[in-house]
């Protein structure tokens, strides 16, 4: 039986925290988690429901949810989505990452996020990330506790079947919502749930446990390849920020050089690449002609080589060499192309107003220290200053004389 002492132990278990941000939508699922949390102890709790605008109940729902959380005596934030759907863009996958974002953007610096995935959810994401071809990674499916930011994600009902809900609710008369879009198999979630399940239920008595447990074993399995990989990243310089020597790559066999590849991209925070994109990544990037500049890009992400090294980065914003900022110091300039701010506290100068600019060849620079001229391109050479930033470097003139350079490690 599904009671709030059971749940209470479960959430104990997988983390310390007391502040929780619950994930509403008002559904039988997350409207159980509430209701059970609600109940909880000398815990602070929160509800979150976010607006989709997919459906025209939609309004509704958010009345509907409003009531029961006064009921419950818990305070609800609502948010307010308005998605794009791109070309080729799933709306079911659009949806779901508007969704955390909003959940992740709420989040309060001592708060966890809780949602109510339970045992059947787990056994479905099995299945669809098996039929999407996926490795280790998408395979463990979803954790009890995972990182989220510098916050925590729980998950604590994710060893409670979709009966012990529906069980929980009857008992409490709870009233949830139903989402007919739940019901539309063009989604592929729902033609699992509503089209396959029922027939592997009906053969395998017990699938849904089943398949959760082979979850787990995969999310075990994981961990130690994740312990493995942050080894190999150990060998790397583990000052050198967003990049991976190919050297050290290199001496590793073939499949732990994709575990440490794409380990390194987790970690960097970047999504993992298609294993199509990390075939290009050795072919096109790892294995290019030396004098090459090689790049491969994915999903807003971009991965190059410089120096040995692989970068890898946002993808790169257009950006006018040709445009040039009087910069009056006592103030921080903006420059819009390169998403950056700069501060006065960055430049060593005296001189009240400036003049910024960018690279377009054969600039020279003094070096006090050294009491040398040098030009601007081998001074790049010798911090090695890749060539995508070279361009893309502020470079600070006093009375048309260049004074300063502004490399990217001391923008901020």
């Amino acid at each position: 039986m599904l009671t709030p002492e059971k749940l209470f132990l479960k959430i104990k278990s997988l983390t310390k925290g007391m502040n929780f941000l619950v994930a509403y939508s008002g559904g039988l699922d997350s409207h159980v988690l509430l209701h059970l949390i609600s109940q909880l102890p000398d815990y602070h709790v929160r509800a979150m429901h976010v607006h989709h605008g997919l459906q025209e109940e939609a309004n509704y729902w958010v009345y509907h949810c409003q009531n029961i959380c006064n009921d419950l005596d818990v305070s609800l934030e609502v948010k307010y989505l308005s998605l794009n759907i791109g070309r080729g863009e799933s709306l079911e996958d659009v949806a779901r990452k508007g969704r955390y974002l909003a959940l992740k953007q709420a989040l309060k610096a001592d708060e966890i996020l809780i949602t109510a995935h339970h045992q059947n959810d787990q056994a479905e994401t099995l299945l669809l990330q098996l039929f999407r071809g996926a490795g280790i990674q998408g395979l463990a499916s979803m954790p009890e506790v995972n990182d989220i930011g510098l916050n925590k994600h729980a998950r604590p009902l994710l060893s409670q079947s979709r009966a012990e809900l529906e069980m929980y609710a009857e008992d409490f008369n709870l009233d949830f919502i139903e989402d007919p879009s739940n019901k539309d198999t063009r989604f592929d979630r729902n033609f699992l749930r509503q089209k396959l399940f029922p027939t592997l239920r009906g053969r395998w008595k017990g699938i849904d446990k089943t398949l959760s447990r082979a979850a787990r074993i995969q999310g075990e399995t994981k961990k130690i390849l994740d312990e493995l990989a942050e080894q190999d990243l150990q060998l790397c310089d583990p000052d050198r920020n967003n990049t991976l020597s190919i050297k050290v790559l290199l001496q590793l066999s073939y499949p732990r050089q994709k575990l440490l590849i794409r380990y390194w991209i987790m970690k960097s925070g970047f999504s993992h690449p298609s294993e199509k994109k990390l075939e290009h990544i050795f072919s096109d990037v790892i294995n290019a002609r030396k004098e090459a500049q090689p790049l491969v890009k994915w999903k807003g992400i971009e991965l190059r080589r410089f120096k040995n090294q692989l970068y890898i980065m946002p993808t790169l914003s257009e950006h006018d060499t040709k445009q040039s900022f009087d910069w009056n110091v006592a103030a921080p300039l903006e420059i819009k192309s390169l998403g950056l701010t700069l501060k006065p506290s960055i430049l060593k100068l005296d001189d009240p107003v400036v003049t910024v600019r960018f690279r377009q060849g054969g600039e020279r620079i003094f070096i006090p220290e050294r009491g040398v001229t040098v030009s601007l391109k081998n001074l790049f050479n010798e911090r090695e200053v890749p060539p995508w930033l070279r361009s893309r470097t502020p470079l600070i003139y006093v009375n048309d004389v260049l004074k300063e350079i502004l490399i990217k490690s001391n923008y901020f």
